[in-house]
């Protein structure tokens, strides 16, 4: 059975003191489950060859090769879910990678203003790729390093992309364990307001389910775990009536959902038994 707790102020002190203080994970990929998870491939030019999850030797990765019977035309971008980059402060991509044979390096790109579906190449990406550590081959895998994302506002996607053709050849290249972190934006307790803006959350059928009482907030609507960690694929944004959110599909445990507009915040607490 599925079923709310009473919704509270903000909870309890613990995640108060968690959502306010602690590092947090935005986003953690490793394709232990042998897909690219939370994670897109787009295929821009090239039919053949797509970003696919491989494993090799007990290790799970995502890979693109432009190698096939010869090197092939192909642009081909991985790309995140969309990610909240205002409620937090100092996000840190990291990641692992490793390459074989000749051609360009993976780049890393982040944009404020994909729109999640489309050609990537209608959106605007800034190249934060000479931040980054790339293996020298050999399938040697190596840290990235801290790649600093902390300049980026709004709603941001991360995408790795790759490249190759007769001219540049097509290396072959493996990305694993990708995670973003970051330190919530200091909201003080004083800061969370009074005023009933939503009904009180409810879980039917599998969705999480509420009425927006207030549309004068313009507010944001994110699933967080007790830890902080916002779950991908379930913020809402410029909805107003009743509002539904699938979460039947996640683990077992208690949740939070988040509503907020500039410095108001509030949160109700949830659990999926």
């Amino acid at each position: 059975m599925i079923k709310t707790l009473q919704s509270t102020l903000f909870v309890i002190a613990l995640f108060v003191a968690t959502f306010v203080q602690a590092q947090n994970v935005l986003l953690e990929e490793n394709f232990d489950d042998s897909t690219l998870g939370v994670f897109t491939a787009v295929s821009v030019i090239g039919d053949g060859e797509m970003w696919q999850a491989r494993d090799f030797d007990d290790r799970f990765f995502a890979q693109m090769n432009g190698f096939n019977g010869g090197i092939q035309d192909n642009e081909d971008w991985l790309i995140s879910p969309a990610l909240d980059m205002d409620l937090y402060d100092d996000e840190v991509l990291t990641f692992e990678n490793a390459r074989n044979f000749d051609g360009p390096n993976v780049e890393v790109l982040v944009s404020t203003d994909y729109d999640g579906t489309s050609d990537p190449n209608t959106a605007t990406w800034t190249d934060v790729s000479d931040q980054v550590t790339y293996s020298s081959g050999d399938y040697e895998y190596v840290a990235s390093g801290n790649i600093d994302l902390s300049t980026f506002e709004g709603t941001g996607y991360i995408a790795f992309k790759y490249v190759s053709n007769a001219d540049v050849q097509g290396a072959l290249i493996q990305i694993d364990d990708i995670q973003v972190t970051a330190t919530t934006l200091s909201t003080s307790v004083t800061e969370l307001e009074k005023e009933a803006v939503i009904t009180t959350p409810v879980v039917r059928a599998g969705n999480l389910e509420f009425t927006v009482l207030n549309n004068s907030l313009d507010l944001v609507f994110e699933v967080a775990s007790m830890s902080g960690r916002q779950i991908p694929n379930l913020r809402r944004s410029n909805v107003s009536g009743t509002v539904s959110i699938p979460v039947a599909e996640l683990p077992r445990g208690m949740y939070v959902l988040v509503s907020r507009s500039g410095s108001f915040v509030r949160a109700h607490k949830f659990i999926l038994n």
